[in-house]
């Protein structure tokens, strides 16, 4: 996308999310000395970094059509987010999620207001279902992933991680359909095209990992994933696109290691993150990413979430 995207949404979206700052890990995770820092969009409105694409999408719709409302269908943090921003602009919601959709975010959404549908094990098949609605209802169908408009909302981590830390080397960023990934990693190669971005999915459900092996986009089949809020299964052409100029690396993670990585980050930073984020904490933990000494890391903690932490 055009380079000017990435700050009108900035500017757009102000006011309405939060500036999330950097955080230093410590103590640090790994003894090879990389100087490491975590994005936490755990802290992030509607408690993920969805908020920042929702509300730029959402904005982005001519009034007539917003006034007619929104459906979306969701992991869970897309439509937490798009329920909060149409309470927060006055429109109503239809959102739907997966079977298996965390509680924490099936609550959220619901407590913004919005009607909530749970139908189908993998997001697609939820996707086809807020097809429906939104013919049947009327209102915008926007795409949690795959949206200009959302992508460039996300984009806007990435602008703020030049801001902070113009000399970063490297930003890690767990994928789920790529709407994440996709734009911190060209909102940033737009600007230094020396950082090194890279991608984290599980073993289970390589999306992305698997599509660029192919060479073109492919769907996952016949899985079962401990991370469910990144299985999107298959991602989409403009997503695609953009992974495939502007991503350096990607990376899987096997999926007995997000949860420990959960943990490690409330034991050591009190962060609640959810099982995505801790799936790009992993990536570092466990050494799936060479590091350098001295290398300035940014891991982007996509959202917050309970479902990686231990009993108490």
């Amino acid at each position: 996308m055009e380079a000017n995207v990435y700050p009108e949404a900035a500017a757009r979206i102000r006011g309405h999310v939060r500036r999330t700052p950097l955080v230093p890990a410590a103590p640090t995770p790994r003894n090879d000395k990389a100087r490491l820092f975590f994005k936490p969009e755990c802290l992030q409105v509607s408690g993920s970094f969805k908020a920042r694409g929702a509300f730029n999408a959402v904005l982005s719709l001519p009034e007539e059509v917003r006034k007619r409302g929104v459906v979306t269908a969701s992991g869970g943090n897309f439509g937490a987010a798009i329920a909060f921003a149409a309470e927060r602009l006055g429109l109503p919601a239809s959102v739907v999620v997966m079977t298996g959709s965390t509680p924490l975010a099936r609550s959220r959404i619901a407590s913004f207001g919005a009607e909530l549908q749970v139908i189908g094990e993998h997001w697609d098949l939820s996707w086809e279902a807020g097809r429906k609605i939104a013919a049947e209802k009327g209102g915008a169908l926007l795409h949690p992933f795959a949206d200009p408009p959302v992508i460039a909302g996300q984009g806007t981590i990435g602008l703020e991680i030049l801001e902070d830390m113009p000399d970063v080397d490297t930003v890690i960023v767990a994928i789920g359909g790529g709407g994440l990934i996709g734009g911190i990693a060209e909102a940033i190669k737009q600007r230094k095209p020396s950082t090194r971005i890279v991608g984290v999915e599980t073993e289970a459900c390589p999306t992305l990992f698997a599509a660029r092996q192919a060479g073109h986009i492919v769907k996952i089949e016949n899985f079962t994933t401990n991370v469910p809020i990144l299985a999107a299964r298959t991602t989409e052409p403009i997503n695609f696109d953009i992974v495939q100029r502007c991503v350096d690396e990607l990376v899987l993670v096997p999926e007995d290691e997000p949860k420990p990585a959960a943990e490690w980050m409330w034991r050591n930073t009190g962060l609640a993150i959810e099982l995505g984020a801790a799936t790009a904490v992993a990536a570092v933990l466990n050494g799936h990413v060479g590091l350098r000494a001295d290398e300035k890391v940014v891991v982007v903690l996509c959202g917050s979430g309970t479902d990686g932490l231990p009993a108490v």
